[in-house]
């Protein structure tokens, strides 16, 4: 990947900071012009990295984004991403589902063992092969939770040709057998063993079952600490260690659940317009990010995995994903071919055919069992504490967006992007009268190992554009806000064509940044680098560090990320939490005619307002697409 340099790397960050710099940043631009002297050795030993690493970012942002994060995994970390909803008849309709599914995953995890799936290009003018290393790591990578970093795991290959799937039944742990002596187990003999599981798992006194997935929902050393002690015993360690081995992992839930949205009020949508709803797309975000707490299904889980398969039994399903080993696109393209192999085959009869590698016993579940010390069982009950917090704090909305979508946003000449980028930067102005940092990933996949850098929308020329639309004479300042630029103490009475020029040169900046991120020259991973390094050099007290505007700089208060999803799949989409207390999060999937938001923030922050930054985004698209007509 190309090196950005040191100043450039710089300017840029202050740039979004604020074009006149402010009396309050002097001090930071010191510190800055400091570093640029006394830390020249950081860049230095950045650059010999760089000569010797087949990707320089990874070593540094992986550790930094995911693995040092000590915060719980779900909401924090994990999205979830929902699919169209299902109607079942009954437990074996689920399961067969259930079954075409996991087959429908073994398979295209068959097609990347054997490097038959189509290498993806780039989007834009110019096509580039992307890097489809992710492929090979998605199924099969695991997280362990340890003190002060955790540990992502590959799956080693099986030399015997064998491989398995984790079953999540009734808090209870199965292996599920997908390959046997090199040959993929067929779609009935995978519901069967499902069947067996689901009986057994039924059958068991609750009394008596140890819920292990409280082992790994709390804080990441707390994970570490309950983990060391439960692999004191080797019954515990064997288990894991199988757990470890597994492509995915499959959770089997029971009905809907009242607990699943604590203190939600739904808005239902009857204009018949979609296939599905807010409500809908709600419910399914909320069951997938936890499961519903605790006292619902959320300890029927396995987090450190990074695929969670989750199907309930009123037919929503869709995915919890530890993010640290793929992107969203790799994964969707994954899930994607899976449900249109369920598709295909959902008409089809589950008749077992001939399978040459198998006995009749090689179709039986495996049930796991654990040892809990009194300590363990502390640790875990710690853990529950922590996650039904989360739980009740996560407050998630949909917006279906119907007035417009990407062909409207074409035919303004803005990239639909970037035009989503302003209507939310616009939206938060309008909510709370300042901008914040904001991320929205880049794909770096056009790099060997390329994972994301990220594009941050709140430039001066956004500023500039937001307060030319604004009504107040005197917007509100946040005093710890990135954009207290001088600009917003201007007369507000701008007319129309002022406006229009300014949106242009806001997108016009908006694109830019996403063509030098996308290419390689962005500025948070060179930074990353540059503050990890200078920590192991005995520089992580220079003032650049320890200055409140870096801080600032490097939390986000608003986080972004574009999903798209096919058009065949409708009912499908991605969502996550917020990844600070005081911010939102919001995913959003461009569609043709149509644009799903899906926003996040915790219910009891006084800073944020989950319904009124939904409102806001709404009619911020609407305040825009006025003013583009009247160009």
């Amino acid at each position: 990947m190309r090196m950005t340099l040191l100043g450039r790397a710089w300017g840029r960050i202050f740039n979004s900071v604020g074009a006149e710099f402010p009396k309050e940043t002097r001090k930071s631009i010191k510190a800055v012009e400091d570093f640029n002297t006394n830390g020249v050795d950081v860049q230095q030993r950045l650059k010999e990295i760089a000569a010797n690493d087949v990707n320089w970012v990874n070593r540094f942002w992986l550790p930094e984004m995911y693995l040092r994060i000590r915060l719980p995994l779900p909401i924090n970390s994990s999205p979830a991403y929902a699919f169209p909803k299902q109607t079942f008849e009954g437990v074996d309709d689920k399961l067969r589902y259930t079954a075409l599914l996991i087959r429908g995953l073994v398979e295209f995890k068959d097609a990347i063992d054997r490097k038959s799936i189509d290498r993806e290009l780039s989007t834009g003018a110019t096509k580039q092969n992307m890097c489809m290393v992710q492929y090979d790591r998605v199924l099969g990578c695991y997280r362990q939770p340890r003190t002060d970093q955790d540990v992502q795991h590959v799956r080693n290959k099986n030399n015997r040709g064998d491989e398995h799937v984790t079953l999540m039944s009734d808090n209870q742990v199965f292996l599920i057998r997908t390959r046997i002596k090199g040959d993929l187990v067929p779609a009935a003999g995978v519901l069967r063993q499902l069947q067996e599981a689901v009986r057994v798992s039924a059958n068991r006194a609750k009394e008596i079952v140890i819920p292990i997935g409280a082992a790994s929902v709390g804080e990441r050393s707390d994970a570490a600490e309950c983990w060391e002690e439960l692999l004191k015993v080797e019954e515990n360690t064997q288990s894991l260690a199988l757990v470890n081995q597994s492509l995915f992992v499959v959770c089997l839930d029971d009905g809907d659940n009242n607990n699943t949205i604590p203190n939600v009020t739904m808005e239902k949508r009857n204009d018949g317009v979609a296939a599905y709803s807010e409500e809908t797309l709600m419910e399914s975000g909320h069951h997938l990010l936890t499961g519903g707490g605790s006292r619902a299904h959320g300890l029927n889980r396995w987090y450190d995995a990074s695929i969670q398969v989750v199907v309930r039994s009123d037919g929503l399903s869709g995915l919890c994903i530890e993010h640290s080993a793929a992107e969203g696109i790799v994964i969707i393209q994954m899930v994607e071919s899976a449900l249109r192999y369920v598709k295909k085959h959902e008409g089809n009869n589950l008749v077992s055919v001939m399978f040459t590698s198998s006995s009749p016993l090689s179709f039986n579940p495996r049930a796991l069992t654990w040892v809990v010390s009194e300590e363990a069982r502390k640790l875990m009950d710690k853990q529950r504490e922590d996650f039904d917090e989360l739980h009740s704090e996560m407050q998630l909305e949909a917006l279906i967006f119907d007035d417009f979508g990407k062909e409207s946003i074409k035919g303004w000449k803005v990239s639909p992007d970037g035009f989503i980028q302003l209507a939310m930067q616009l939206a938060h102005y309008r909510l709370h009268g300042y901008l914040v940092s904001t991320y929205e990933s880049a794909s770096l996949r056009r790099f060997a190992e390329g994972r994301v850098d990220n594009i941050r929308a709140a430039t001066p020329e956004a500023l500039q554009w937001m307060t030319a639309m604004a009504k107040a004479d005197e917007p509100k300042l946040w005093p710890s806000s990135l954009v207290s630029f001088n600009w917003v103490r201007r007369a507000l009475n701008v007319n129309v064509e002022e406006r229009i020029r300014l949106f242009r040169k806001a997108a016009q900046k908006q694109a830019i940044v996403t063509a030098e991120n996308i290419s390689g020259y962005g500025i948070d991973n060179h930074l990353c680098a540059l503050s990890v390094i200078a920590s192991s050099l005995g520089k992580a007290e220079h003032p650049l560090f320890t200055d409140p505007l870096w801080a600032e700089a490097m939390r986000f208060p608003l986080s972004t990320s574009q999903v798209t999803t096919s058009l065949d799949l409708e009912g499908s989409y991605l969502c996550y939490g917020a990844v600070v207390r005081d911010g939102y999060g919001c995913a959003y999937n461009i569609m043709p005619n149509r644009i799903i938001f899906a926003p996040s923030a915790f219910r009891s922050n006084q800073r944020t307002s989950l319904s009124g930054f939904k409102n806001a985004i709404r009619d911020a698209l609407r305040e825009m697409k006025s003013l583009l007509d009247r160009e």
